[in-house]
């Protein structure tokens, strides 16, 4: 039971990462545009699902309290400052997209959104690279201390993930929008960035490769992985017509990735070894969790066909700058 649900949790994280990356990537971008109609039609680009490429992390952080309560206060101690501050960025970034509009300036609140975005991406890059690294539980079964943060090589990662969004959100700009200059300059964005990140992806996985965390039960999994997400953002850069959907796969992956090394490990200690938490360490109690399936699993597939309804329904690309969103 304790898999499924751990499954559960992965395909919750990675719609996240993959849907809400675009959330994140076209905020980020919005600080590049010039002109208050080309960033409300980046924005209204966007509008139609942004609220529900949100509910995945919401949806990811109730299996995650209730079905692996230890997982929750272990990391979250780990990488507390990080959680907090992105789950401020959050708050920050939904609340001024939606109020950006309500007053005749919205510069101030266009700074915002973009600076969340950023936050957000590097964030749970962060975390990511937390996970690779380890947190120092003790004998006790506790974190104590930050130290995860202090290693480069968790930034490093923080920041390839922030280039794998920033190609997402331009890729998505590229194929939503009408024919037009900001169109334009989306294709020119994908086709740098593309590069930047592949490259960026494949220099943190040899940097992991040579420090070899113990917590990393599979490394060939996991770099087999992180080459392919390097090689779909690569296609973003070489094929425009598939840029999104080499985008879309390439900021999903790096959930299974991290996952996929550290398997059966969730949480490595670095101090104990024998104190790392595992899957079934992590999970909750047996009734819990047949609760939950009796309660929460049926919800998933509504989930599901609410946001490919969604998608399908506002597939069509935007032309006219619109007060219809925000």
């Amino acid at each position: 039971m304790s898999t499924f649900w751990y499954a559960i949790l992965g395909f919750l994280l990675v719609a996240y990462f993959a849907l809400g990356g675009l959330d994140q990537g076209v905020a980020m971008l919005l600080a590049t545009i010039r002109g208050g109609d080309d960033r409300r039609r980046a924005l209204n680009a966007i509008g139609p699902m942004f609220l529900g490429n949100e509910v995945w992390i919401v949806g990811a952080v109730g299996v995650l309290v209730a079905a692996f309560p230890r997982v929750e206060g272990e990391l979250f101690g780990a990488a507390y400052p990080v959680v907090a501050v992105t789950l401020l960025a959050l708050l920050l970034l939904n609340a001024s997209v939606q109020l950006r509009s309500r007053g005749r300036r919205s510069g101030g609140f266009d700074a915002v959104i973009a600076a969340s975005g950023l936050v957000l991406a590097l964030g749970w890059g962060l975390l990511l690279g937390v996970l690779l690294h380890g947190a120092p539980v003790t004998a006790d079964g506790h974190v104590h201390g930050f130290a995860p943060l202090t290693d480069p090589l968790v930034w490093a990662t923080g920041l390839a993930h922030v280039l794998l969004v920033l190609a997402h959100g331009a890729a998505f700009l590229a194929g939503r929008l009408a024919d037009g200059p900001l169109r334009e300059r989306m294709h020119r964005a994908v086709r740098r960035l593309g590069p930047a990140a592949a490259g960026a992806v494949l220099l943190v996985t040899g940097g992991w490769w040579l420090a070899a965390p113990d917590g990393i039960r599979n490394p060939l999994v996991g770099t087999l992985l992180a080459v392919a997400t390097a090689g779909a953002v690569a296609v973003a850069a070489l094929r425009p017509g598939r840029a999104f959907a080499a985008t879309l796969v390439a900021c999903a992956l790096p959930v299974l990735t991290v996952a996929s090394a550290l398997y059966p490990t969730v949480l490595a200690s670095t101090v104990e070894p024998g104190a790392s938490v595992t899957v079934d360490d992590a999970a909750a109690g047996g009734d819990t969790l047949r609760l939950l399936a009796f309660g929460a699993a049926p919800l998933l597939p509504v989930l599901v066909a609410v946001q490919v309804a969604c998608w399908w329904l506002f597939r069509q690309r935007e032309r006219v700058p619109t007060h219809l969103y925000w």
